[in-house]
């Protein structure tokens, strides 16, 4: 499951047009990349959530092609759209990976459960947001402890740890959640913004 969601979305030099045109943007991006790592449509669904998208991923899809393939896509669609684009225009994006079971409403498709909840505390922590604010790159990507212990620090796939830094996340229920980051392209981003978990570098 991933979900996506657009930085200062709601600001004022946005208007109404291209907030829409924003959002959907975001849509065909997320598309693209997941049609050029080799995933069908039918093995995802894709809803519009809060300032951005939520896809929730077919099970047999590898976490490994989300992290690599489709999030290296994501990443140089959003740098081209950004050097073509005015700076409302510019499309900067918080990237959350988490798994588990969803409920789905057949009346309507929209989503449910626990792991959905979960991936929206980490999404909304402002550490993260602080942590997009420190980037230079337009994409931001947080994956949860579960998927990191069990896929990035595995290597499955070829993927490396290193490229990922630990962060604690304040969330908005009062709970501190460890989190692992990475902006495509760069490294020491947590570290620059003073987010860097320390105690999970040192052991």
């Amino acid at each position: 499951m991933l979900i996506a969601d657009i930085e200062d979305y709601g600001a004022p030099y946005r208007t109404d047009a291209i907030r829409f045109g924003l959002c959907l943007r975001l849509g065909q991006l997320l598309t693209s990349a997941l049609s050029s790592a080799g995933i069908d449509e039918a093995q995802y669904d894709l809803h519009r959530s809060g300032d951005g998208w939520l896809v929730a991923v077919d099970a047999a899809i590898g976490k490994p092609s989300i992290l690599g393939a489709v999030v290296d896509q994501l990443a140089v669609g959003l740098q081209k759209q950004n050097n073509e684009a005015t700076m409302a225009e510019r499309l900067r994006v918080r990237l959350v990976l988490h798994a588990g079971d969803l409920l789905m409403d057949d009346r309507d498709g929209s989503l449910d459960g626990n792991v959905l909840v979960f991936a929206a505390r980490l999404l909304n922590a402002d550490g993260l947001r602080l942590l997009l604010r420190h980037a230079s790159g337009p994409l931001l990507v947080c994956v949860s402890d579960a998927i990191y212990q069990q896929v990035i620090a595995q290597r499955h796939e070829s993927l490396d740890p290193a490229d990922y830094e630990p962060v604690w996340l304040e969330c908005k229920d009062s709970i501190r959640r460890l989190a692992w980051v990475r902006v495509p392209g760069e490294s020491g981003v947590a570290a620059l913004a003073g987010l860097l978990a320390a105690d999970v570098v040192n052991g």
